[in-house]
């Protein structure tokens, strides 16, 4: 019985002395020079960044052109069968390799999550070559015609995508150290008032021949087309990086980035049709200018109606994109 009361007065008296004498020690003034005084400071919970990198395009945003064909070659001697060869060739680049930079704030939530918001810059440009070749040759030409003819073209098609994007995220620390930490980040992508445009361009040289003379001419015809996008344009990215603490106030990081942007095609506008520099677009029906995209439509070839845009089923363009990048975060006081 004496041991539990005993007992009993240490668990009440002790923090109780403790306490009385915390009250005298804020009176007290300190002047302990061999152990002064420590002062706790509120940790910073803004962070700034920014950030640059390189991306690569995956998947479908290779399916941009037409076919894979890179070129063509047709061969005809007198009145022979001719002669035609075909090449082709997968795509090297897809649509969402290029250079990106930009910045953005966080807010440290606690010590293993934060919120944050980045805006970028990125810009992509894709291209693809095909070669038409025909060549013909008569032993025995008719009178006054040519004895040899040569017609080649390439044709070079190339798609420039430009994107300003929003991106909230979310950041999870998956292992953390005094001086550094692993996380892993999930964000949704917004894009607004996203520019697409194709260019096509066209270069045609003709060669004749009379017994050893020849007679050259060359052509050049270049399209542009403005690609309408629904605005805004919408995804998402995951991304595993590392933070580094080098300074007080500054820290540096390397991420590995996945994106996955969707336009959704509403039009396409011929913007330039020049034929050797001279622009011939004002010459044609609103019909071969305009093309509409819709959901459903009717066709009717003969009853087109040449003053209004042609119509296509809707277009989904992936903008598909893998990379890395690195950056410096400041931490404001």
């Amino acid at each position: 019985m004496k041991q539990i009361i005993l007992a009993s007065l240490l668990i009440i008296g002790v923090p109780w002395l403790g306490f009385t004498q915390q009250g005298k020690f804020k009176k007290q003034q300190n002047t302990d020079t061999l152990l002064p005084s420590i002062t706790a400071f509120k940790e910073p919970r803004f962070l700034l960044n920014i950030h640059s990198g390189y991306t690569v395009g995956l998947g479908s945003t290779f399916k941009f052109y037409p076919d894979d064909i890179r070129s063509i070659s047709v061969t005809k001697t007198d009145n022979q069968a001719p002669q035609k060869s075909v090449s082709y060739s997968n795509p090297s680049k897809g649509l969402g390799d290029g250079f990106r930079f930009g910045g953005g704030i966080s807010y440290i939530l606690n010590d293993f999550l934060n919120i944050g918001l980045d805006v970028d810059y990125f810009s992509s440009t894709i291209s693809k070559t095909r070669d038409s070749t025909y060549r013909q040759t008569l032993t025995a030409p008719p009178m006054g015609e040519p004895d040899s003819y040569t017609y080649q073209e390439r044709t070079t098609m190339s798609y420039d995508a430009t994107l300003i994007t929003l991106t909230p995220s979310v950041t999870f620390k998956a292992i953390s150290r005094p001086k550094w930490f692993l996380y892993n980040k999930v964000g949704v992508v917004v894009t607004f008032r996203p520019n697409s445009r194709e260019t096509d361009i066209t270069d045609i040289n003709t060669r004749k021949g009379w017994q050893g003379f020849f007679k050259d001419s060359a052509s050049r015809i270049v399209k542009k087309y403005d690609w309408g996008i629904k605005n805004p344009a919408v995804g998402f990215m995951g991304a595993f990086g590392m933070q580094l603490k080098v300074a007080e106030r500054f820290r540096l990081f390397g991420e590995v980035q996945f994106s996955h942007i969707v336009f959704v095609v509403r039009s396409r506008s011929l913007v330039e049709f020049t034929i050797d520099g001279n622009d011939i677009k004002s010459t044609l029906p609103v019909s071969i200018r305009e093309l509409q995209f819709v959901k459903s439509f009717t066709s009717n070839s003969l009853s087109r109606d040449p003053d209004q845009p042609s119509q296509a089923l809707t277009q989904r363009i992936p903008i598909t994109y893998i990379g890395g990048q690195v950056g410096i975060v400041y931490q404001l006081r």
